[in-house]
């Protein structure tokens, strides 16, 4: 068993992205390899935000494990099954994302959602209630904070929100395993009052693409 203190927690938003590189192919593997055009500048340990033909690959953060010429491996992303994957359809581009900036001031994170919803299949025959599952309703992450518009990050949080486009997040937890989240912003600009009581407000992120988590 290992249990992991959430003290020490970093939170970080992608605030820049190099230009869209095409992505001409990309394999069916346990770890997916595209073939990106010459110039690309992606090296490892790089995110990347990818646009694909594949549905359950399209929109998500991936991390790049190895890169030879123009093939990149995309760590921990299994595209073996060409039911899920179908083989030659996966292509679209990348974005590498070129700067992280962190969310200071965080006193809580709330996470909801996920949940799988199902289908009733229930026949008039039957006695028990029958359902299947279908999809996942969407992950949202809301990050309470201490509420300071000087701070270096709440301009990139109100134009994440404002243009409305997903953008990535990034958490780094105390064991150094990391999760990455494409998604829509929230920025809440009206703070909570109390008296005797410091200012907070809501910083919400939901999800528009599955996360993918690294152990490190």
């Amino acid at each position: 068993m290992s249990i992991t203190l959430a003290t020490g927690t970093q939170v970080a938003i992608a605030s820049t992205y190099g230009a869209s590189v095409v992505m001409s192919a990309l394999s069916n593997a346990a770890a997916a390899v595209a073939t990106l055009a010459g110039g690309h500048g992606v090296i490892v340990g790089d995110f990347l935000e990818v646009t694909s033909g594949w549905d359950r690959l399209n929109g998500r953060i991936v991390r790049v494990s190895n890169v030879a010429t123009n093939d990149i491996t995309f760590e921990s992303i299994n595209t073996s099954s060409t039911s899920n994957y179908p083989a030659g359809s996966g292509t679209g581009t990348i974005r590498r994302i070129t700067a992280w900036t962190s969310v200071t001031q965080i006193q809580t994170i709330d996470t909801g959602g996920g949940d799988l919803n199902f289908a009733d299949i229930t026949t008039v025959t039957d006695l028990v209630q029958k359902q299947v599952p279908t999809t996942r309703s969407p992950v949202q992450i809301n990050f309470g904070f201490f509420f300071d518009p000087s701070l270096g990050w709440y301009s990139v949080a109100a134009a994440a929100t404002e243009s409305a486009t997903a953008t990535g997040m990034r958490i780094i937890f105390p064991n150094s395993s990391r999760l990455v989240q494409n998604g829509f912003y929230s920025l809440q600009t009206t703070p909570t009052v109390n008296v005797n009581a410091p200012l907070t407000a809501q910083l919400g992120h939901s999800a528009s693409a599955p996360a993918v988590v690294y152990a490190t």
